[in-house]
């Protein structure tokens, strides 16, 4: 049964990403993130957050992209998104207010890349 329990998780996590996209991303409870599958997760120093840090910066430091340029590059593209919300600015900068239940971000790089990043 194990097939089916991957299966289900599977379905869980798009719906939670997926379903309701216009939901604000504070509906998904801290619990909600942890158990998101198929969702790459790293942890970053929390320190670093809170002292505010360039956004192409932390995009690279947390693994989510193999470099500054990269992730330059998505953002001017527009494909990269940040707790739910789309950047447009390569100067904007991550604070302790892009923390969801002060110590998660949600990236998406693309369509269908998803990391979260868990502040410790």
């Amino acid at each position: 049964m194990h097939g089916e329990e991957e299966y289900a998780n599977a379905i869980r996590t798009t719906e939670r990403l997926f379903a309701n996209q216009s939901a604000p991303i504070g509906s998904l409870s801290a619990e909600d993130l942890e158990a998101l599958e198929g969702v790459i997760k790293f942890e970053f120093p929390k320190e670093k957050i809170l002292s505010g840090m360039d956004v192409v910066s932390f995009l690279a430091e947390t693994g989510s992209f193999a470099s500054k340029g990269e992730a330059r590059k998505l953002i001017q593209g527009g494909g990269v998104s940040i707790n739910r919300d789309k950047l447009s600015d390569t100067g904007m900068s991550i604070t302790a207010a892009n923390l969801l239940h002060e110590k998660y971000i949600l990236i998406q790089k693309g369509k269908k890349n998803y990391y979260l990043i868990e502040a410790k």
